[in-house]
């Protein structure tokens, strides 16, 4: 058996030993490691593409934006390889997703010890106009934060360089805030909505930006998320934040906001913008994302494949 680590060398948990931890998990088991940095943004992909023409296990390690661009590779050929992702970025939602979060990248990778107690799941791939994505899309305000959030600032503080940061560039939101930045329109149920926004929130997640807003999301059921920010609640703004980064977050239930907020579940999700391409663009997965929209200003959101991910029969059921 062969298999292929693509890593990411600045990801904020990344660094030789984790790197060591992982081939040795693999040889320990006969198979043959090929390691294979990113050197640049945009890089993973192309890797991920020839790894899976080369190997029978295609492994990344990384942050969110390096599952984002292999989900973006093997949305372009037909995947031959089994894949596996150890996440070590800052937030690493996707960990918590796919059962891996066990505390550390360490504990995560022992969870790979031994390949035969693993299974492949056909895990959901959500398209936004054609352009693949893992586990979430979203454009609007503070959506921006992700990828203007300074390297060092997660590399030194981690998740918490995230809040840090949104201090900073909090009072540039205000207008966003205050005038909404989206209006945008959709049918959902029979009923064509038209409406302002803050936010627009497309996700395959139970976890975003740390905070467990979908406890009930599957990765691989054929449908996925929609949340539409439509206002901040005043006062109750903070009681959400409190129970979300304080309390068990099984227990939020976004659902009791639905004044301030639109959320459903669907396997097909077509949006227009009335105003335009919104003006942070969009994010994918943490990163800016290059996406273009009809020429009637609209978005196309599908679950258009699957992707064969390998992962640890424990950890999916945990």
């Amino acid at each position: 058996m062969r298999a292929s680590i693509i890593y990411n060398p600045n990801a904020t948990g990344m660094n030789d030993d984790v790197l060591r931890s992982m081939d040795m998990t693999l040889k320990n088991q006969s198979v043959e490691v090929c390691d294979l940095e990113s050197k640049y943004p945009g890089q993973a992909i192309e890797l991920v593409k020839k790894a899976n023409e080369d190997s029978d296990l295609v492994v990344t390690m990384g942050g969110d934006g390096t599952l984002g661009e292999a989900f973006r590779a093997f949305g372009e050929v037909s995947q031959k390889a089994d894949y596996a992702h150890i996440a070590t970025g800052t937030a690493n939602d996707t960990a918590d997703n796919l059962g891996l979060y066990q505390g550390s990248v360490y504990s995560s990778i022992r969870l790979y010890e031994n390949l035969n107690n693993c299974m492949v799941v056909p895990v959901d791939m959500i398209t936004a106009n054609g352009v693949p994505f893992a586990y979430v899309s979203c454009c609007g305000t503070f959506t921006n934060l992700t990828y203007e959030t300074p390297k060092s600032f997660k590399k030194t503080f981690g998740k918490m360089g995230y809040y840090m940061f949104s201090g900073i560039i909090g009072l540039s939101c205000v207008p966003d805030v205050i005038h909404k930045p989206l209006k945008i329109s959709y049918e959902i149920d029979g009923e064509h909505k038209i409406i302002s926004a803050l936010t627009m929130l497309v996700s395959n997640t139970k976890t975003f930006a740390g905070f467990k807003l979908f406890p009930n999301a599957k990765i691989d059921d054929g449908i996925f998320e929609v949340t539409i920010l439509k206002g901040l609640p005043g006062k109750s703004t903070l009681k959400a934040i409190s129970q979300l980064l304080y309390k068990d977050g099984e227990k939020f239930d976004i659902h009791k906001y639905s004044r301030y907020i639109d959320t459903f579940n669907t396997n097909n999700f077509k949006v227009v913008f009335e105003n335009g391409e919104p003006r942070l663009g969009f994010n994918h997965d943490g990163d800016h994302a290059f996406v273009s929209l009809n020429d009637d200003n609209s978005l196309e959101y599908k679950v258009s494949k699957k992707v064969k991910m390998l992962l640890p029969q424990r950890a999916m059921k945990k």
